[in-house]
């Protein structure tokens, strides 16, 4: 590893190490040469100096009015590493102090719901291909109601409904008598349909797998899409699955 690289791991910055590199070379000079030999500009020189001299690893003198600057003994390097490494250590002292109280406010974020909402068919596009990346082999997916369906929209889960016999998660889902074409197009072994009563309605999708719960609602010309990630709302909505699952005919 070269010298320059060992002092920016050292905590350096690139004009730091180049700036005393030039001193290591020049010794006792004025600004002039150490410019022209760290290649950093005079606007920034200054200040690197005043952080080297900070840091121990710089001083200068005045001769004649004119300030002159050199490097101090390199051995001073490992005492500036040492001082870092012990305020590295404090640091970590002071976060294992807080991290109770981190991880209490990561739980409390948990239980709170994270919701996005998207309009149109690209937004409700988004999120059921979120759900293909995230449902795998042996998850379930439960579906209850849907809603008016465009050409677009049925072309999409056509391809959905492959896609998930491919990833071979199962789907449950509960449909209106009106849906029941939309049943036999999307029927592969993974998937379960059964019906409500005649004259029941349902004019939104509700779709939950994992933690997240899809709502979706809208016609042909406005869609609608809302995602909500959280564990208490995705199984109170699975609990009202499971209701409409008993009185839903095959």
């Amino acid at each position: 590893m070269e010298i320059k690289q060992s002092l920016e791991k050292a905590g350096l910055s690139r004009g730091e190490s180049a700036v005393y590199l030039a001193l290591i070379d020049l010794g006792l000079v004025t600004i002039t040469p150490i410019v022209a030999k760290s290649r950093v500009s005079t606007s920034k020189v200054y200040d690197i100096l005043n952080r080297l001299i900070k840091k121990g690893l710089a001083s200068f003198i005045t001769e004649n009015h004119v300030k002159k600057f050199k490097a101090e003994d390199p051995r001073q390097l490992i005492e500036y590493v040492s001082e870092k490494e012990k305020e590295l250590e404090e640091v970590k002292l002071e976060l294992n102090k807080n991290i109770s109280s981190l991880l209490a406010k990561i739980n409390l974020s948990e239980k709170q719901a994270t919701t996005s909402v998207y309009e149109g068919f690209k937004g409700m596009k988004t999120i059921f291909d979120k759900s293909l990346d995230e449902l795998k082999k042996g998850d379930t997916l439960y579906v209850s109601g849907i809603s008016e369906s465009t050409e677009e929209i049925r072309t999409y889960f056509l391809h959905y409904f492959r896609k998930q016999a491919k990833i071979g998660f199962k789907v449950k889902a509960i449909f209106d008598e009106t849906a029941k074409y939309k049943a036999v197009e999307r029927k592969n072994k993974l998937t379960d349909f059964k019906f409500l009563p005649k004259g029941i309605i349902t004019p939104a999708t509700i779709d939950i797998y994992g933690t997240k719960t899809i709502l979706s609602v809208g016609n042909s010309a406005y869609i609608l899409t809302i995602l909500i990630d959280n564990k208490e709302i995705s199984d109170s909505f699975k609990k009202n699955f499971d209701l409409l699952w008993e009185i839903a005919k095959s």
